[in-house]
């Protein structure tokens, strides 16, 4: 017998309907309906593919990759390789002086 593996789809496909009569219910236009569906469709099956997987490497005995995300450690960037304040403020520089006012408008502006 077959092991199903698309339980990732189902769970995508139970998140769009939820997502639709949600929608509905906050009296959405279908557009938007249909949009929310997908992006939760997404989500959820992307969500639940990777529990899974995870799951079944934990029972097949695979080694875990880490993830680097989650971790706790971070990195901090030595004292000589941090921009100092004075480089910061050097870097950025205004289009123009306050003290000057444009007196041409460019672009669409009405």
């Amino acid at each position: 017998m077959l092991r199903f593996r698309g339980l990732h789809i189902v769970a995508g496909i139970a998140a769009m309907g939820v997502s639709a009569v949600l929608g509905m219910i906050v009296h959405l236009n279908n557009t938007a309906i249909f949009t929310s569906s997908c992006v939760a469709y997404v989500a959820v099956s992307m969500w639940a593919e990777g529990k899974i997987s995870k799951r079944r490497s934990q029972l097949q005995g695979r080694p875990q990759i880490p993830n680097p995300a989650a971790s706790d450690h971070v990195v901090d960037q030595p004292a000589a390789e941090q921009p100092a304040a004075e480089q910061i403020g050097e870097q950025r520089q205004p289009d123009h002086h306050a003290g000057q006012r444009r007196t041409r408008r460019e672009g669409n502006a009405a």
